[in-house]
């Protein structure tokens, strides 16, 4: 469900976001399947993220509800009317590029101000829409500057505000942050979550950035080869991956196969050779049948006896990221495994060449079937 919120943005106006529906939509360039039968319900307000490397069919998908590439087939339903086959400029929604795409011709105030002449709005309607719209993406007195004048972070507000200036009820985000350094990224982010709350606009957002989607999104689709793996929130897609391929995407995991045992009502991983680890139960799995498990780095813990599972390894690298420190040990003949601890006095006392004691829980692995 999601929350409409009460706009606390001086100057916006509340927008109404739209149902926005994609059913079966599919793209295909010869034999090149880009988007396979994409379908999503996302609710008015929602912010959804499409994630996935590149070539999965993220953009292509974004494209085709934008009116930028013509779907194959498939429908796209703006509150239940179907725009798949509509040009773009009569969609009514909004859309901000990875290279922004300002005019560079033309003032902050003729950019924003450029979708709205384009509908004949009133030249004091415009003036009022344009002044609203620079409060909303805290840029007041702008007005006359040119995009040569102005920072990467300054761009990307004015291509958000020419997006938004019209009050559309569907804003499309194809990697606007990409061109930005980190801090700025970072910053930007919640910014944009903040404005999008504020407006209860419904986006579609598209990023390779993992943390980016985690950080912003009130769901993520996550896509491989044009097909949508797992739709979920960014907390059910990082504890729950239905597949190796969104538990190695969204975070870091380490990746154990066996085949799944059960003893006493407890369920078991066991590898080829030999090794025995407690899993969850495992009801929708058979006994003997091939499994993987992934087991987040993090849930790891060095140097003390916690959980289901005990090993003894020994470390071969430790990295220094500043809020935690990654080890790489060696565990059981040449396996290797990932390790995240907190960065604290306790984690800095290990050295390469350590013999020390993992273990974790039994629900901190996730069961997933073998690799495909």
């Amino acid at each position: 469900m999601v929350t409409v919120k009460e706009s606390t943005t001086p100057g916006a106006a509340q927008t109404v976001g739209a149902r926005l529906q994609l059913i079966e939509l599919t793209k295909v360039y010869g034999e090149v399947i880009a988007a396979d039968r994409v379908t999503l319900d996302i609710a008015p307000g929602e912010f959804i993220t499409l994630l996935g490397p590149s070539g999965s069919g993220k953009t292509t998908t974004l494209m085709m509800v934008a009116g930028f590439v013509i779907p194959t087939s498939g429908q796209i339903l703006v509150n239940g009317e179907d725009i798949a086959f509509r040009p773009p400029h009569k969609r009514n929604i909004g859309m901000v590029f990875q290279n922004y795409a300002l005019f560079p011709h033309m003032t902050v105030a003729e950019n924003i101000a450029f979708p709205l002449k384009m509908r004949k709005w009133r030249r004091d309607e415009i003036e009022r829409a344009v002044k609203e719209a620079l409060q909303l993406v805290r840029l007041p007195g702008f007005e006359e500057r040119y995009p040569r004048q102005l920072s990467g972070g300054q761009q990307q507000r004015v291509a958000l505000a020419r997006a938004l200036v019209f009050r559309p009820p569907v804003l499309l985000m194809d990697e606007p942050l990409g061109a930005l350094d980190k801090k700025l990224r970072e910053e930007m982010q919640l910014e944009i979550k903040h404005i999008q709350e504020s407006l209860n606009i419904t986006t579609i957002y598209v990023t390779h950035d993992q943390e980016e989607a985690l950080t912003m999104s009130d769901r993520i689709a996550v896509m491989r080869d044009g097909r949508i793996e797992q739709v979920g929130t960014p907390r059910e897609l990082y504890e729950s991956p239905v597949s190796e391929f969104v538990a190695n995407f969204i975070g870091e995991s380490n990746f154990l196969e066996g085949r799944f045992e059960r003893r006493d009502g407890r369920g078991y991983l066991v590898t080829d050779d030999g090794w025995r680890i407690a899993v969850q139960s495992g009801d929708a799995v058979s006994a003997g049948e091939r499994v993987t498990i992934a087991l987040r780095p993090e849930r790891i813990v060095l140097g003390e006896e916690r959980g289901d599972n005990r090993v003894e390894a020994t470390i071969e690298e430790i990295i220094y990221v500043g809020e935690a420190t990654k080890f790489r040990v060696r565990v059981h003949g040449e396996r290797i495994l990932s390790v995240k601890q907190p960065s604290r006095l306790e984690t800095m006392r290990w050295q390469r060449g350590d013999r020390v004691l993992l273990s974790w829980r039994a629900e901190d692995a996730v069961l997933l079937r073998a690799r495909r």
